[in-house]
């Protein structure tokens, strides 16, 4: 491994410290709040001089979004041991609620973007997250412990999945933000009854 140089390694200290002003501007006012100039202030450096790190906001932006997914990806529950794969669809369940919830202006900026999102269902099923949901739903049913509709796919339960917990994430932090805990427990009962459906011990 290359040791960086002390240039180098300034000027990934300096990156990182706009990063983290564009997070917090982003926790403070969202995806509007955060732009060249108000960066700038933040950091109190000129305008221009930010172009030395990134090429407009929208790379920024983009950094953002990389993190949100990384993090996402390790908010993982701990599972105790002995569940079904029933209850562990619950509680995996639950835990992407507790993210949207715990990591708000994160999970908006990754689930309201128009830009680098997918072009066809073909290529959504293709997302890591998507996939990894799907090998869940064919382990489980291959084990006999998810009993499906007939006529009815391991894809068709993942997708399912993936719209009841995106929707719950999404109107806790919308429409239902005024009752958030009165909601989520309402939702959360609403996952336990697609494990009563499906489930088997």
């Amino acid at each position: 491994m290359i040791d960086k140089t002390p240039s180098e390694r300034r000027y990934e200290k300096t990156r990182q410290g706009i990063l983290d002003a564009a997070r917090s501007l982003l926790q403070e006012g969202g995806v509007e709040a955060v732009s060249m100039r108000s960066l700038a202030e933040k950091v109190d450096y000129s305008p221009a001089a930010l172009y030395k790190y990134f090429s407009n906001k929208e790379e920024i932006i983009e950094a953002l979004r990389q993190e949100a997914w990384e993090l996402m990806a390790n908010f993982e529950p701990d599972m105790p041991p002995g569940l079904s794969m029933a209850e562990m669809f619950v509680l995996s369940g639950q835990n992407y609620v507790k993210f949207a919830t715990r990591y708000p202006e994160y999970y908006l900026l990754v689930m309201s973007t128009t830009e680098t999102g997918p072009e066809s269902m073909e290529e959504f099923k293709q997302m890591p997250s998507f996939i990894n949901l799907l090998q869940f739903t064919e382990a489980a049913i291959g084990s006999g412990q998810f009993i499906l509709p007939e006529g009815y796919t391991p894809t068709h339960f993942a997708l399912l999945a993936w719209f009841v917990v995106h929707g719950i994430s999404l109107l806790k932090l919308s429409m239902m933000s005024k009752c958030a805990d009165e909601f989520e427990t309402a939702s959360f009962e609403v996952l336990n009854m697609i494990q009563e459906i499906i489930g088997r011990d």
